[in-house]
């Protein structure tokens, strides 16, 4: 049984950091004595008590199981989706990427999400100014900044989040070198911001502008897999079998076998003589069949 038969209240699924809440209610302290020596500046102070409580919020994510998975790396709205060179900080193998670039607001949960399983190849970190409170445009000068770049059999996804520069807003908790898992917190970023997502050009994508992501959750796409695609051909192949066996196949399963030679030329191959399987009801039916011809033939 699921583990959330057993909680009587699953849609709560998220909290606060416990440093944020200390960090809140000295806030709110202050406030009251703010308050005390003149009315009007209690109400500054809850609005900075409201501030921090929202800079602390978490919620918890269950990633999607996907082998080749790619993820929203935070909350938010996608903004654009368009090809771009790769920005320099993230030291891809390809020039040319897809970017997905998305904006959170200040309330939005403040944990990073890894969005593909993999390793992390390396990080940046880059200060901001703290007279910036707000991100209003995501190549605004003094935000806050960090580039993460992750990969996984070769191919490679960067995340580029960009915030106010008051305070701690971005912080790190991995380290070039770590294994990462589809959708595990990897980071904080308070107070929203703006996260730009590099996917390889060639990637599948699942999502468009206007659509609300949520982190760690949110399929964005997935990685192009040759070995993927393989094992899907012949999905397609077995389910055409089934569909056969079945009498639903829009192709006429009974068909004589035609395989080439080696100086390319077509030749007849018996359904006894194909390299099928013994067991395949459609070459099951396609033998009595035959054998019926036959027998029809010698009468």
């Amino acid at each position: 049984m699921d583990d959330l038969d057993h909680k009587s209240t699953p849609w709560l699924n998220g909290g606060f950091d416990i440093e944020g809440v200390v960090a809140a209610f000295a806030v709110f302290l202050g406030a009251l004595l703010l308050g005390w020596l003149w009315a009007p500046l209690f109400w500054l102070g809850f609005i900075a008590f409201v501030a921090v409580l929202l800079a602390t919020r978490w919620a918890g994510r269950t990633p999607p199981d996907m082998a080749s998975g790619i993820v929203a790396p935070c909350d938010g709205i996608v903004v654009s989706v368009k090809q771009v060179e790769t920005p320099p900080e993230l030291r891809f193998h390809s020039p040319v990427v897809t970017r997905v670039r998305i904006s959170s607001a200040p309330v939005s949960t403040n944990k990073v999400y890894v969005p593909i399983s993999g390793s992390l190849e390396h990080v940046t970190l880059e200060a901001g100014d703290s007279s910036l409170l707000i991100a209003m445009r995501p190549d605004d000068e003094g935000l806050s900044r960090a580039w993460l770049c992750f990969e996984s059999q070769g191919q490679q996804v960067g995340i580029r989040l960009a915030s106010g520069g008051f305070g701690p807003r971005i912080e790190i908790d991995m380290t070039a070198g770590d294994i990462a898992r589809l959708g595990k917190p990897c980071g904080t970023r308070r107070l929203g911001g703006w996260c730009d997502l590099y996917i390889p050009a060639s990637s599948g994508q699942l999502i468009w502008p206007g659509q609300t992501l949520i982190g760690g959750e949110t399929v964005i796409g997935r990685l192009r897999s040759e070995a993927g695609e393989e094992a899907e051909d012949i999905e397609d192949v077995f389910e055409l079998q089934r569909e056969a066996a079945a009498g639903v196949a829009e192709e006429d399963p009974f068909e004589p076998v035609i395989e080439e030679d080696e100086e390319g030329d077509e030749q007849y191959v018996s359904p006894e003589e194909a390299d099928v399987s013994e067991e395949d009801p459609a070459i099951l039916f396609a033998r009595l069949r035959e054998a019926a011809r036959r027998s029809e033939e010698g009468d």
